[in-house]
């Protein structure tokens, strides 16, 4: 077969997306199915086309998820010689090293299906992570005959059977034992298993950063997530979790600033795994340590597991049972994408999520201006949900020039703008550290008037009751919607209002 690279490869607009789920190019023909929790693709130019998606492989890299950048390098003659050819970058490759799990420069066109196969076997096999590969633009007029190479079957890793056995003896004695979820669990899978398990165990079950919706938060044995203090407001799981007796952390990195960095208590027996095994032990002391896919490990604790008859506690069993989260009036398909602001904050605690994949935010390295981008290919990739993005009135504006994106490929999400008119997380981190208020105000456009110009239409809401019933009317229109809220003395003054 011949293959041909002269089509260039142009600029797209696009971002990664956190826990998990990943989209393709935001060109995807509309009404195009589109995949849901596997790779996505990106495709940028050379020099400041791929300058410009450092920050979002960044956020991909740290939230663990899998994303194949393709993008082109000045010619390869050019190429580190730093004679200042249109584009060129002093080590592209390199720039994107420490946001990438591999990267590589593809050096002849015969070449390019080994590449290709190697990047998905290593999104299959290891933690999910982004990938660049590059193609020097002097190839894209270049065909050569090359192998069409098959899939190769990727090899799943599974849990040392001395480990496992070690870990299932201590969750089997467990009195008190709770199951900690993380990131890696939207994209390793298993989440019936881990119902099945938790079932099994009459163990708690929260989630960590990063991975809320990966366990139904309507279930009895959850107690939804564990963050607590700093921006996430008091939460009692945080002392709680310490009470327990064993914790199986299954897929988290384990986050500092979202666990010990904030005060999380784990029991001293701890059980972890995870793909990347390096992470193991950074934070929290580990009994025993598993480098593998979680949902592979959780198969063989079950089949551990046999017919025994296994449980905790009366008493544990009945104090799960008062706890309890609440969910908004809203479809159970919704899919919510939030950027780094107060209301996403607050929702990662009180909004219920029962559905994988279903709540996206930047919990990696959680830079702004992740949630619209974020919301638009997650429209594109189930355009038959619901899609909910909530971003403050700064975060919009790193992306707001994509309304004309949306529009053109008949993109709809619903976009709520919190407008306090300044950086609220840094505004109130000030007030609260009693520091002198500097350079946290905005002047913002009018929002509703900046919709209108696209053609979408727009509502202004200054309270709860009026928020809800701005949200439930978008929902039904399924179109692209504006719901400004208004909210000039903050967050926490809107709700009581």
């Amino acid at each position: 077969m011949t293959c041909s690279t002269r089509s260039s490869i142009g600029r797209t607009t696009c971002a990664s997306s956190g826990d998990g789920w990943n989209w393709a190019v935001a060109t995807w023909p509309t009404g195009t199915p589109a995949p849901t929790g596997k790779p996505g693709v990106l495709l940028t130019s050379t020099g400041p086309g791929a300058a410009d998606s450092v920050g979002a492989m960044g956020e991909a890299y740290f939230s663990a998820s899998s994303i194949l950048q393709v993008t082109t390098n000045v010619e390869s003659e050019f190429i580190g010689t730093g004679k200042m050819a249109t584009h060129e970058t002093k080590d592209q490759l390199g720039m994107f090293s420490a946001v990438t799990d591999w990267n590589a420069q593809i050096g002849q066109i015969e070449s390019i299906p080994d590449h290709f196969v190697e990047a998905f076997v290593r999104f299959r096999e290891r933690r999910p992570r982004p990938i660049e590969l590059e193609v020097p633009t002097d190839l894209l007029g270049q065909s050569a005959d090359v192998e069409v190479l098959q899939p190769r079957e990727p090899q799943v890793p599974q849990g040392d059977p001395v480990q496992v056995e070690r870990a299932w003896n201590l969750l089997r004695d467990a009195k008190r034992p709770v199951i900690f979820l993380g990131e890696e669990i939207h994209t390793t899978g298993g989440a019936d298993y881990i119902i099945r398990l938790a079932e099994r165990l009459g163990a708690a079950v929260v989630t960590g950063d990063g991975a809320k919706g990966t366990f139904p938060e309507n279930h009895p044995l959850s107690l939804g997530m564990a963050l607590g203090n700093r921006i996430w407001g008091q939460n009692p799981v945080l002392d709680w979790l310490g009470e327990c007796d064993v914790a199986l952390v299954l897929g988290s990195n384990l986050p500092y600033r979202s666990t010990s960095g904030v005060g999380l208590k784990l029991p001293k027996t701890i059980v972890h795994v995870l793909l990347d095994g390096e992470y193991i032990g950074r934070n929290y002391d580990t009994e025993v340590p598993i480098a593998a896919n979680s949902g592979a490990v959780v198969r063989q604790f079950l089949n551990a597991a046999g017919d025994t008859d296994i449980g905790a506690s009366d008493a544990y069993r009945r104090e799960l049972r008062a706890w309890e989260s609440i969910r908004a009036v809203i479809p159970d398909d919704t899919i919510f994408s939030l950027d780094a602001t107060v209301p996403a904050n607050r929702a990662v605690r009180c909004l219920q999520m029962n559905r994988p994949r279903s709540y996206m935010y930047p919990h990696g390295w959680a830079g702004l201006g992740f949630g619209f981008p974020a919301a638009m290919g997650a429209k594109v990739g189930r355009p038959q949900s619901p899609v909910v993005c909530v971003t403050g009135d700064g975060g919009f504006q790193y992306n707001a020039q994509e309304l004309g994106t949306a529009v053109q490929y008949g993109i709809n999400p619903i976009v709520m703008v919190f407008n306090d008119s300044a950086w609220g997380v840094l505004k109130g981190y000030q007030k609260d550290r009693g520091s002198r208020q500097m350079a946290t105000d905005l002047v913002n456009p009018d929002f509703v008037k900046l919709f209108d110009s696209y053609g979408i239409g727009g509502t202004r809401v200054h309270n709860v009751s009026e928020m809800t019933r701005a949200v439930q009317d978008a929902v039904s229109a399924d179109k692209i919607h504006l719901i400004e809220v208004v909210m000039p003395d903050g967050f926490p003054a809107f709700c009581q209002g």
